[in-house]
């Protein structure tokens, strides 16, 4: 099956929208709620709601997907949903109480994009990394938009307007749903294994652990990256740049990644990416005041998320049956960015405040060098030959 064949248009523009929309919320809703007054108590508590949202709905979107079938109409229900929650927001106002409900509901419609999303690209793609990564690179495009360009935007309009450019971004992810065709159901076969079986093989098992390991590792990055090099003596503008480095890196990979997956397959590629990563959290936590290894360190998110990402979605589509791979998608979300964002991000703050900033990603590099010992057991035998996983 071919991109066109079920709407490649309509899949770029939701990787667009969607990112574009993480690009906006995840730096600067903190910063929202801080302006309309809520206490820091409150803004942990709703910093906490897409951690524990990401645990539950990816699973359920992905059940919903694979059960049904009808993955592009529950890509619309959810995305309609999401609208919904954006535009509840500025009726919430200040209330703590209502502002819960109101980003439950809105990480809850939101969970259900990439699981369902990754699949049908994935499928469109027709298996090859380099069509998948064409693909993906929009998702990259749409975060460089939310986090580079909405500043200025919300600089010159004040932070209150965040709920209304989140209401239009959201209508823009309802437009790239209905742009998108109907995918066909997956063919029925032979008795397919179930998916708890599957969980119950060793590398299967191994591939999960690493994958928690690595969001794990990752959670310091995302959360205190801005604030510990800020504490260095970095300016805004600096640090804005650095991480549109690890942008441009990411967009670069997937628009070339096809030789890689050619000539290394993707079980090579997910191993090589953990120890890597580990190279790269130990340069943050060692020479961060050293500026070509900070810029190393952010080019190599191009194999710590580009690499590792595709590598993931290919080795997920290979290992399970059709009819479950929206399921294996969400159970990648919720085991990794879900369990292992969560968990690494209270054991960064630990770190952080008990021992030092730097001793907080060289944890997280302790964590990816883990994930690399664990993921020997995913380099067994079967299926090592081709593309997706050989």
């Amino acid at each position: 099956m071919n991109a066109g064949g079920i709407g490649a248009a309509g899949i770029k523009a939701l990787f667009l929208a969607y990112f574009t929309w993480v690009g906006l919320f995840s730096p600067y809703l903190s910063l929202y709620l801080a302006a309309i007054g809520l206490t820091i108590a409150e803004i942990g508590v709703l910093l906490a709601v897409p951690q524990v949202l990401r645990i539950v709905g990816p699973p359920f979107w992905g059940w919903m997907a694979d059960r049904s079938g009808s993955r592009v109409v529950l890509l619309r229900v959810s995305s309609v949903g999401a609208l919904a929650g954006a535009l509840l927001l500025p009726l919430a106002g200040d209330r703590f109480a209502a502002l819960l409900p109101v980003l439950a509901l809105l990480y809850f419609m939101t969970a259900a994009q990439m699981p369902i999303g990754e699949t049908i690209a994935m499928h469109a793609s027709g298996g090859d990394a380099g069509r998948y990564g064409r693909i993906r690179i929009w998702g990259s495009a749409g975060f460089i938009v939310g986090v580079v360009a909405m500043g200025p935007v919300l600089d010159a309009w004040g932070m209150r307007t965040l709920p209304w450019w989140t209401a239009a971004i959201m209508l823009g992810l309802v437009a790239s749903a209905w742009r998108m065709r109907a995918v066909p159901a997956p063919r029925a076969g032979p008795p397919a294994m179930r998916v708890r079986e599957r969980l119950r093989q060793p590398r299967v098992r191994a591939f999960f652990a690493s994958a928690f390991l690595m969001l794990f590792a990752h959670a310091a990055l995302y959360a205190f990256l801005s604030l510990y090099l800020a504490q260095l003596g970095y300016s805004k503008t600096a640090i804005g740049l650095l991480w549109a480095v690890g942008v441009v890196a990411e967009i670069a990979v997937f628009w070339v990644q096809r030789r890689l997956f050619e000539r290394f397959g993707a079980i090579r590629l997910l191993h090589a990416s953990l120890w890597v990563a580990a190279l790269r959290f130990a340069l943050i936590g060692l020479a961060a005041t050293w500026l070509p290894a900070l810029v190393l360190a952010q080019l190599l998110h191009a194999v710590t998320f580009g690499i590792h990402h595709s590598a993931t979605v290919a080795t997920l589509q290979r290992w399970f049956e059709p009819a479950q791979h929206a399921r294996a998608q969400a159970l990648y979300v919720t085991v990794g960015y879900g369990l292992g964002g969560a968990l690494g991000v209270l054991v960064a703050t630990a770190v952080w405040s008990a021992v030092s900033p730097s001793a907080a990603f060289l944890v997280s590099a302790a964590a990816a060098a883990l994930g690399g010992w664990v993921f020997r057991r995913c380099r067994e035998p079967m299926g090592e030959a081709g593309g997706a996983d050989g």
